[in-house]
């Protein structure tokens, strides 16, 4: 996993709606070109075999980018400590890249927490889609099937183990994240992972549910008590 942490000169730069989009444009710049036409389904769905979050708090950018093939992160960090980070015409000198390894404290059953997204067409207007709420049976099911497809897409073969997901503790409110003019809704959620390593280690590698290149989706290991501390901090 890459984090990167940088400043802007400003807090005044209009940034934080494109942030994501700007980021994404970045890392496919400094990949090759499969990783940003990504893996077909024979369902037509496209998933991608990285994922990223990034923060824009006052005038400080905290990212973090993880890739199921690791040779994808050396890539953007000596990419970016080569030619240093562009957010379209904003050039950032002053960054600081590095590598962690979390592969080795994954556990079955592994406890995350994250943005995880999914949707369904609005059964009004089927042009617009409807944020389903983790605790939702749909929901539940989305994300079981979309990461069981992901799998057999990037390792060519089905998944044959045990794949259990189960929503420990939601946050009540929603978060409102921007990307291309548009907005994606979802809820911050803690779940408890029981799956084969290799599983385990797409779900941290490649991000869960959708829009995992937009932004969402990227899980972190969490003790059961984050979620409470995260709940007081944002009160």
């Amino acid at each position: 996993m890459l984090i990167i942490k940088t400043k802007l000169p400003t807090k005044n730069l209009p940034i934080k709606r494109v942030i994501a989009k700007l980021f994404q444009s970045y890392i496919y710049t400094a990949l090759e070109n499969k990783e940003h036409d990504g893996y077909k389904h024979p369902s037509g769905k496209v998933f991608k075999a990285m994922n990223f979050k990034i923060d824009y708090i006052e005038n400080e950018i905290h990212a973090k980018y993880v890739a199921l093939d690791p040779q994808n992160e050396k890539q953007l960090a000596q990419y970016m400590l080569m030619n240093s980070l562009k957010l379209g015409e904003i050039h950032l000198t002053n960054t600081s890249v590095s590598i962690v390894e979390r592969h080795s404290k994954i556990n079955s059953p592994m406890r995350v927490g994250g943005f995880v997204c999914s949707n369904k067409k609005d059964d009004k207007n089927p042009k617009k889609k409807v944020y389903l709420e983790p605790k939702s049976e749909r929901f539940q099911n989305n994300i079981i099937q979309n990461t069981l497809d992901k799998y057999e897409v990037l390792f060519k073969k089905p998944y044959k183990g045990k794949l259990e997901i189960k929503l420990i503790e939601q946050k009540p409110k929603e978060k409102v994240f921007h990307y291309n003019r548009g907005i994606i809704i979802a809820w911050y959620a803690v779940y408890e992972i029981e799956a084969d390593t290799d599983m385990l280690e797409m779900i941290l590698d490649t991000g869960m549910g959708a829009k995992c290149m937009q932004g969402l989706g990227f899980l972190e290991l969490v003790s059961s008590k984050k979620i409470k501390s995260k709940e007081k901090k944002e009160e």
